[in-house]
Order: structure tokens, then sequence, then C-alpha cells
């Protein structure tokens, strides 16, 4: 749990960064390239048509088939209506949010969005020179960089006013550390010991000779890699690990009637898995400190309160996109999906004899 809690800390931004790449990834869709790159639309889809409008603009077929690309990838099934669904409900949200982002008049200082330039050609790129070449090969300027990062760091900028900042009390944190610390933070009674696993019976009786007649642990379990035996090895512990009573009662079931520092038997813990072991301390069982898990306990708190305003946040821009189906034919019945409404074509008026 502490190990899960450690990886939250350095993803506590993935939110953001993930919403801003969305939309600057969806600017090429929306904005710019528009055709199928999949090869993969269906021969009686050849010719592209508008499906649907949001906020005013034309969604082609095309682009649908762009954004099932993206979202499926080269997963091989039967695309169905809902699919469609999904991937035009996404391109609301980004619409959306492109166009709440520019009504914000939000904007980021220019030193910001060059330091930000420069990481990235730092990052991207192993030279300034590549990084010229690139450009020179592509067509593309340093500019269209700039203006993407600057859009990137508007959105992601947006996104954390619009949803707030998250503060967890200290009464939160331990409430949740009453909870869940027998789950997550019992360390259960067992003892600390060193094991030795070999594919061999006679490289671990070798081992458990050299311990037998008072050599360390260390110097005992020594290999140099130009040994051969080295490449017996299966497992060795530098120190003393702690293993459950549980585990006793299975696989190093052998080791039970042991004493504190008594060499064990060599004893075959799997097929071809030989092992030799010594206890060298009893531990009871313990919980870790709250104070030594309060800061993570309140970072992966923060990160589920971030991932639920952050459904609520795109659930909202999702009612507030003004959609429209032209072609209902590919989507399910937009009676079921609320945001989603069908325009009536509109009837043919016709004279009256």
């Amino acid at each position: 749990m502490v190990v899960l809690m450690n990886t939250l800390r350095n993803q506590m931004r993935w939110i953001m960064i993930v919403i801003a790449v969305a939309f600057v990834l969806s600017s090429f869709l929306m904005y710019g390239a528009g055709t199928f790159g999949g090869g993969a639309m269906p021969e009686d889809m050849r010719l592209d048509r508008p499906v649907a409008e949001i906020n005013g603009r034309r969604i082609m077929l095309s682009m649908m088939y762009d954004g099932l690309q993206m979202r499926m990838g080269n997963v091989n099934r039967e695309i169905t209506p809902m699919d469609f669904q999904a991937v035009l409900e996404e391109y609301a949200i980004e619409l959306q949010l492109a166009h709440e982002v520019q009504e914000s008049g939000i904007t980021v200082p220019d030193e910001d969005i060059d330091q930000a330039m420069r990481e990235f050609i730092d990052n991207a790129f192993p030279t300034r020179e590549t990084f010229h070449q690139h450009l020179q090969r592509t067509g593309r300027r340093q500019d269209d960089y700039r203006q993407s990062l600057m859009h990137q760091m508007i959105t992601q900028r947006f996104v954390e006013e619009a949803i707030g900042e998250i503060t967890i009390s200290d009464e939160e944190a331990m409430e949740f550390y009453e909870n869940m610390k027998t789950l997550f933070f019992r360390q259960p009674s067992g003892y600390m010991v060193n094991l030795a696993r070999f594919t061999s019976e006679e490289a671990a009786d070798r081992v458990r000779e050299l311990l037998a007649d008072g050599l360390p642990w260390d110097e005992a379990t020594a290999r140099d890699e130009d040994d051969e035996a080295a490449s017996e090895v299966i497992f060795v512990t530098e120190e003393p690990q702690r293993f459950s009573d549980a585990l006793f009662e299975n696989m190093l079931a052998p080791m039970i009637p042991l004493e504190i520092d008594e060499v064990s038997p060599v004893f075959e813990m799997v097929s071809d898995d030989f092992a030799v072991g010594v206890k060298t301390e009893r531990v009871e069982e313990s919980f870790t400190p709250f104070e030594d898990v309060s800061e993570n306990i309140r970072l992966m708190l923060q990160q589920q309160r971030r991932q639920e305003a952050f459904s609520e946040f795109t659930a909202g821009l999702l009612s507030r996109a003004r959609v429209e189906i032209l072609d209902p034919s590919i989507f399910p019945d937009p009676t079921a999906i609320e945001p989603i409404t069908t325009i009536d074509e509109p009837e043919t008026e016709t004279d009256e004899e």
C-alpha cells in the first residue's frame, strides 16, 4: 500500500496533463486532419458525410473513424453504435472545453511559455540543432510548437481553476487510517529470515555446509560472476526479510522447528527450487505508524477527490455542449442518451390543391 501511495504521489498532476494533451490531439482532428488514417472504413461508408454537429461545427464520418482509431487502436472487433456515441461525446467534451477556455480569457505569461518551450526542446531532442533539422524536415515552425504549448498551459490552468483546490483534513486522513490499517498497514507476525534458493540441491548444500562451519551469511552466499555456480542461484537475500507465519505453514514448513540462527536443512520449495535459510529474529504483529503514512494518505485521498471532481467537470462540459445528430443510423437510440438530440428533418412543403 505504501508503494502504491508513493506512486500516486508522482502522478498527482496526471489528470491535468491528460486533458491538456487530449485537447491538443483533438485539435488536429477538429481543426486540421479530418481524414481517416486507419484504412478500415467500411466500403458502404466510403463517401464521407456529416454525421453530427457540436456547437455548430460539423463532425464528419471520417472524423468519427479517426476518433475510433485513437480510442480503440488495432482492436479487431465489430464497431457498435455505442462506440460512435462514446467518440462523439469525447469530441463534445473537447470542443466545449476549447470553447470555455477561449471564453475564460485566461492567459499565461510569455516567460512561462518560453521556459516550457526550452524544456520541451531539451527533453524531446538531443540538441537544438536536431530540433531545427526536425523543423526543416517536417515543414513546421517553432511557433507552431509554442502555440501548442501555450494552449496546453492555458487549458491546464482553466481545469485547475474549475476543479479548485482540494484539501484533506487531519481527521479525514486519520479516519481512513483507522478504517484501513488492518488491510493496508498491518505487518503480520512471523520471522526475519535469510534465504538462499538454487536450481540444484548440490549448490544449496554447499552453502549450508559453509554456514554450518560458521561462515557469515554474506560470505557463504557470495558468488563470483565468472563462477559457474552463479548460474544456479535463483535468489539470495542480502539482508533478512520478513516472512509471515502463514508462509511457514506452506513453503517454509521445514524451517518451523528451527531455533534463531540455526541453519536449516536443504529443502525443496517447489520443483527444482532448493533452499537453505536461517531465522534471525522473531517479529510480532505490528502496524505502520500513522505518522509514517499520513502524508501519503492525504495524497491518495486528494487524488481520489480530484478524479471525482474531474468526472463531474467533464460531465458538465458534455451537458453544456450543443450536440445535434445529423445521421442517426450510426448512433444508438438518441432518446436513451440525454445529452444528444436528433434534429427532425424539415418537412417538405407541398401546395394544397
